[in-house]
């Protein structure tokens, strides 16, 4: 993998459904851009990625990678409700921001950038796949500096989220944000290995030629069995557990918030993440904090 350097990230995990003006107030302490029209997932995005780049100025061609796994939850199912239950037609603005992407339009339209604004989602695993969106544009060097990150409203119904694991987690709201260059120089941190895997017994033969200094922290996305945590843990062998889901709650943006919350509490450590998707595959970040 290429190395993607971190310049700066945020990590914010709420409460669910907290109300649209708290957000607004919160996005106020970084940005003087007021939004009237904004729903709770442009909020999210906005409070999450302003925090991130918070006291620097990007470059206008740094691109934006939204990750998601559900997208605008809250918007959409009022549209649905106003077709289905009322049998009306949606308002313009809540029919338009039904659709993800405007998060990301509206997002680099606050911070002025200008370069490739893109939204990736991929069940349970969507940040990992934007990670390597990303790693193959800097490698192409179509990008240089980009603002990543991955939003999730909490689930509508607010229950808590079993995913297919034994571990229920409370619901939390999500955003997790990082600001990436092609370069170390001003760098806090590193994205140094992002792999994918079709199974279990694959993930374990590659950490067991796994090279490199000895891992400090491990931890492991909602859907990872505690058996499985178990065996992976023996493999490699880290000082402690990071276990970031007990602590925050579980939103689809999780892996984002939890490698934030890494990052703001850790200096000086390295971090595996490792996740799991529906079908059985899996995927293992790294990162380093300096």
């Amino acid at each position: 993998m290429k190395p993607l350097y971190i310049q700066s990230f945020s990590s914010y995990t709420g409460e669910p459904n907290v109300e649209a003006q708290w957000l607004k107030a919160e996005i106020t302490r970084y940005t003087p851009v007021n939004f009237r029209r904004g729903n709770r997932f442009i909020l999210l995005t906005l409070l999450g990625a302003c925090r991130c780049i918070h006291g620097r100025s990007p470059a206008a061609d740094t691109a934006v990678y939204l990750t998601t796994e559900h997208g605008n939850l809250g918007e959409t199912a009022m549209v649905l409700d106003e077709i289905d239950r009322d049998r009306s037609l949606p308002k313009p603005y809540g029919f338009i921001n039904t659709m993800s992407g405007t998060a990301a339009f509206y997002l680099a339209q606050t911070l002025g950038m200008k370069g490739r604004n893109i939204t990736v989602s991929s069940q349970h695993l969507s940040f990992e796949r934007g990670l390597e969106l990303l790693e193959l544009d800097f490698a192409g060097d179509s990008e240089r500096s980009a603002l990543i990150g991955g939003v999730d409203e909490a689930s509508l119904a607010g229950e808590q989220a079993t995913q297919g694991s034994p571990r229920p987690w409370p619901m939390a709201d999500g955003s997790g944000w990082f600001y990436v260059k092609n370069g170390r120089d001003g760098a806090c941190g590193v994205f140094t290995d992002n792999r994918s895997f079709r199974d279990a017994a694959s993930c374990v033969a590659w950490i067991g030629n796994r090279e490199g200094a000895k891992l400090d922290l491990l931890s492991f996305g909602t859907r990872v069995g505690e058996d499985e945590a178990v065996a992976l843990k023996a493999a490699l062998r880290p000082v402690a557990q990071f276990e970031y889901l007990q602590e925050n709650g579980y939103c689809g943006s999780a892996t984002a918030c939890g490698i934030g919350r890494f990052m703001d509490r850790f200096q000086g450590r390295s971090l595996v993440h490792i996740n799991k998707d529906r079908r059985g595959n899996y995927a293992l970040l790294e990162v380093e904090r300096y």
